[in-house]
């Protein structure tokens, strides 16, 4: 089991930590060298994207959840397996992202605008998706008596798509005031409500990762 959450948790392990952390590496860098694109598309693209892959990583987590509780057999077009198809998500900032580095005005505001659908795709998603974690619990906790680490386990993945939906709903503010709007222009906005919220989530992972939790709940009532 240990190997199989190895390799499940891959996108908050490797790809979201990593983008996260050399995204505020190229941000500092971009500080230092301000007229210089490479840093600028360094911090921009990995800061934006590296939550896309945390949050896939949560989506296949509730699936994994649901085997483990509820004995629920894994299916193709399960919910879970839809909500990773945020792939799209990624996908549009990624593109929005690099026309940025052209420097025609006309084609930044278009780029803006395709991150800007990208990140109000992903506030929907994950309404709906927190939705579905609140179900389960509520079936979890009635059928089999959810208790101790594992009730713990399931409000962490709630908590972290609130905490991702929040600085996802401040990074839609941002591209939509544009680059002259309050957010920004306040460099203190993208460390309390970007940096802090997913340095929290990766902690969160950290105490309730899945690989060290043990069955606790009593399955001959599931």
């Amino acid at each position: 089991m240990s190997l199989v959450w190895r390799w499940r948790f891959i996108g908050v392990d490797l790809i979201g930590t990593q983008g996260e952390t050399f995204g505020y590496y190229g941000r500092g860098w971009a500080g230092g060298e301000p007229n210089r694109p490479g840093p600028f598309m360094l911090q921009l693209m990995l800061i934006l994207v590296g939550p896309v892959f945390i949050a896939a990583t949560i989506y296949v987590t509730l699936g994994r959840y649901k085997q483990m509780m509820l004995n629920e057999p894994t299916r193709r077009c399960s919910p879970t397996s839809f909500f990773v198809l945020t792939i799209i998500a990624f996908c549009t900032q990624i593109g929005g992202s690099l026309v940025q580095v052209t420097g025609d005005l006309k084609i930044m505001k278009i780029g803006d605008k395709v991150v800007l659908g990208g990140l109000i795709f992903q506030l929907c998603v994950m309404a709906v998706f927190l939705a579905l974690i609140i179900r389960f619990y509520r079936l979890a906790y009635r059928t089999i008596l959810l208790r101790g680490r594992w009730r713990w386990a399931v409000i962490m993945l709630a908590v972290s798509i609130v905490v991702i939906w929040v600085r996802n709903l401040v990074r839609v503010i941002e591209f939509g005031q544009g680059f002259h709007g309050f957010v920004s222009q306040n460099e203190a906005m993208l460390y309390i409500f970007d940096a802090f919220p997913m340095v929290s989530v990766m902690i969160l992972f950290i105490i309730f990762h899945p690989r060290f939790l043990k069955p606790s709940a009593d399955r001959s009532k599931a």
